[in-house]
């Protein structure tokens, strides 16, 4: 009876529990459906609080505050672009990023920053808490009471592009670090200090760019130049002195190929020397392939041969098969001349060491298989300028260059720089010294008649329809480039011709010489677009000065030379359109201005040897 009475006494304690509390929940509902209520009409029209827009607090604020305040900041985004400061210990660049590079294409790649939605980001932050369903609103509405709700806006920056503009913007702001070397001066080896340089940690600078975007944070910002201390100190050099004395007195070597000799003697053998991995002295595989490639590669039967094409019936037909073909064995010939080093330090060389050159077979880099694989099935472009007239120093430094690019793979949304695809321009890599016009004299460097290629590349991007985003015209009219305003002048680092792959698809640039005359050809995929380039329009003829007279210690005294005729200035405008499938067109207007050239004679000043004897 008494458990009876007990139970009977659980049950109703129980049922006033649950009355309890479902009248403390329908209370809370009311009060809840009450707040609900008066939180809506207080932030009527108002970002509601807790919410941050780009990292900033805009709870309370009207919906009008919240946009005009970041329009003001796309507005000065689209007028001046993105402020960024580069300090180093002596100096302080500025450069601005615009959001686009002459707006060429309608390809994102082309694009600096990409302002994606941005209205549609500050609606949704808006709309956080106003959906059409109440209970979610509730929900959130409540939630915004105890936490912070965060939107970020989806501009964004095209990071190739931009690290490329960084790149060529700061390119002579940064100094070059250059490491410690052996050398031999005056009958001894000694140590050449190495020179700190500068370097700047690109991918820094882009993360916080991309950062600061996604606020729509518009405050230039400054990045610290890093110094640049290079791997070969004098410091790692200088236990390894006595080493290098050694060698520049036994290290005698000769290489040997089809019964050529080349004999490498000591002092030269110090100037190849480098820290290895092992923090021991080995050699600079750079400095010997280098050596090997300019001398003994010449003499090499049967290098490999590239595939060559050619559309034929509306397809892409390999016509000319590539094959392998033979190469210096630069990784062998670095293990023996490595093992030359070591068998001085352990005093066990005796004379001269023999090396003979090994050759080894290796493939083409562009083959039937390479176009298959990144899908180049057109040809997009196809143009040919010529240099007759050139002298022969011109004529082979043209071809080296043209060989240099001949094969290079351009991919989807990358920059082709002409001046980096080129690569060094020294006796090196096999280039004579020829007139070129540099700071209005006339002078003779290694490269001269390079912005032959430059020219039919420019003209090559042109017919192709890419966009341009480095171009300068030459300071006078040249005849080898006629008409003048479809020319292109380079100089390393600056100016350069470049234009981006703006496809989607990857390009293959092959190049040759034939018959005086720089043939180039793009193979890629066509996607529809149409390209009109207009005739040059001149006006503003200038006549040129009389002939100018300059002292040339290339001539010997008593001769002549003159080397340029006179050219009158003019003004050229090429209207540059391409129209994409999508309907789009985009226009660019080269204007190019050129100086009246005088004609130019170089006196001989240099007196004969017998004379002076």
């Amino acid at each position: 009876m008494a458990e009876q009475h007990k139970h009977s006494t659980s049950i109703l304690t129980d049922f006033k529990h649950r009355r309890t509390g479902i009248f403390i929940l329908v209370v809370l509902i009311f009060f809840g459906a009450l707040e609900h209520k008066v939180f809506e009409a207080k932030y009527e029209d108002r970002f509601y609080p807790g919410i941050f827009l780009g990292g900033e607090s805009v709870g309370g604020q009207t919906y009008q505050e919240v946009l005009n305040r970041f329009q003001h900041r796309i507005t000065e985004l689209e007028k001046n672009g993105l402020g960024v400061n580069f300090e180093s210990f002596q100096e302080f660049k500025k450069i601005h990023i615009p959001m686009s590079e002459m707006g060429f294409t309608a390809d994102n790649s082309v694009e600096y920053i990409s302002l994606g939605d941005w209205n549609g980001d500050l609606e949704k932050a808006y709309k956080w808490g106003r959906s059409t369903n109440h209970v979610s609103n509730l929900k959130e509405q409540i939630t915004l009471l105890f936490t912070k709700k965060y939107f970020n806006f989806s501009v964004d920056i095209q990071k190739v592009a931009v690290d490329s503009f960084i790149e060529h913007t700061i390119y002579n702001f940064l100094k070059k670090s250059v490491p410690a070397t052996f050398s031999f001066t005056n009958n001894k080896v000694v140590i050449t200090k190495e020179i700190e340089g500068e370097t700047l940690d690109r991918n820094e600078v882009l993360n916080t760019l991309e950062e600061k975007l996604v606020r729509l944070d518009i405050t230039p910002t400054t990045f610290v130049i890093q110094k640049d201390t290079p791997m070969d100190t004098q410091e790692k050099l200088e236990p390894f002195l006595g080493l290098a004395e050694k060698i520049s007195k036994e290290g005698n070597f000769v290489f040997q190929y089809e019964g050529r000799d080349w004999k490498i003697k000591g002092p030269k053998l110090v100037t190849w020397l480098t820290m290895n991995e092992k923090d021991s002295i080995g050699v600079d595989n750079t400095k010997l392939e280098d050596y090997l490639n300019n001398t003994i590669g010449k003499f090499i039967d049967n290098p490999p041969q590239n595939s060559r094409f050619q559309m034929q019936g509306g397809k892409l037909v390999e016509i000319v098969l590539g094959r392998s073909g033979n190469a210096i064995d630069i990784d062998d010939i670095l293990k023996k001349v490595e093992k030359v080093i070591s068998d001085i330090n352990a005093r066990v060389i005796d004379g001269t060491i023999y090396i003979p050159i090994k050759v080894i077979k290796v493939p083409p880099k562009i083959t039937k298989e390479t176009v298959e694989t990144y899908r180049i099935l057109d040809l997009v472009g196809a143009i040919r300028t010529s240099f007759d007239g050139s002298t022969a120093d011109r004529e082979h430094n043209i071809k080296i260059g043209v060989a240099a690019i001949n094969g290079m793979l351009i991919p989807p949304g990358g920059e082709f720089s002409t001046v980096s695809s080129i690569g060094p321009v020294t006796e090196k890599e096999g280039y004579v010294k020829e007139m070129v016009i540099k700071e209005n004299k006339t002078t003779k460097e290694f490269g001269g008649g390079l912005c032959q290629i430059a020219t039919t590349l420019f003209r090559l991007a042109l017919n192709a329809g890419l966009p341009i985003t480095e171009r300068v015209n030459h300071r006078f009219v040249v005849h080898y480039y006629d008409p003048p305003g479809l020319d292109a002048t380079i100089y390393g680092p600056h100016p350069d011709l470049r234009f981006v792959n703006d496809t989607g698809n990857y390009l293959l640039l092959q190049a040759r010489v034939e018959n005086k005359q720089v043939i180039m050809e793009l193979y890629g995929q066509k996607d529809g677009r149409s390209v009109e380039i207009s005739r040059p329009t001149p006006y503003n003829k200038i006549p040129a000065p009389p002939t100018k007279y300059i002292s040339s210690v290339e001539l010997l005294l008593g001769q002549t030379k003159c080397t340029e005729m006179p050219h009158d200035g003019v003004t050229t405008d090429v209207l540059y359109s391409v129209r994409y499938p999508d309907g789009t067109t985009k226009d660019q207007n080269f204007h190019s201005v050129y100086k009246p050239w005088q004609k130019v004679c170089l006196i001989g000043t240099r007196v004969p040897i017998d004379l002076v004897d």
